[in-house]
């Protein structure tokens, strides 16, 4: 079994895009920073988020069914380490409107897919969601931040 930090070095290895999570329940908006996002089919159109089985956005979203994925923008670190901190009111802090399936939207993002909750699987210390994308936008004009050897880029 390889060392926990030898396979952490190995990891830092591989950029990551960098999103926010949302969600909303009886009106109280949840959101959390995640590397673990990817695309997982084009038909239907659907995409991959994990996130930690103690996560209160978790919890939420398993409550409200829906989720939107933030893919934020080069410059938008600050947004990246408010949402990874435990500030209780991270959406005091930015701008953001109610998407169509009623989680939070940030400003200036990359990209956003607005999903409902398709399936999930536990595994270990987290849970992998998988999203049936029903809205999504994207800015091309926008390099998407990234992380890479444990720093955020961009």
């Amino acid at each position: 079994m390889p060392d926990p930090e030898a396979f952490r070095a190995a990891c830092a290895q591989f950029p990551t895009g960098v999103v926010v999570v949302t969600t909303a329940l009886d009106g109280k908006p949840y959101g959390s920073t995640v590397n673990a996002f990817t695309s997982l089919t084009l038909e239907p159109p659907q995409v991959l988020v994990c996130l930690a089985a103690t996560s209160r956005t978790w919890s939420a979203i398993e409550r409200s069914g829906v989720f939107a994925v933030n893919v934020l923008a080069s410059g938008q670190a600050s947004t990246a380490r408010l949402f990874a901190s435990k500030d209780p009111d991270k959406f005091g802090c930015v701008d953001h409107v109610p998407g169509a399936v009623g989680a939070p939207l940030l400003a200036g993002t990359a990209a956003r897919f607005e999903c409902e909750l398709a399936g999930t699987v536990r595994n270990n210390s987290h849970w992998m969601l998988i999203g049936r994308v029903v809205s999504l936008a994207s800015d091309p004009s926008r390099e998407s931040l990234l992380f890479l050897r444990g720093r955020l880029t961009g």
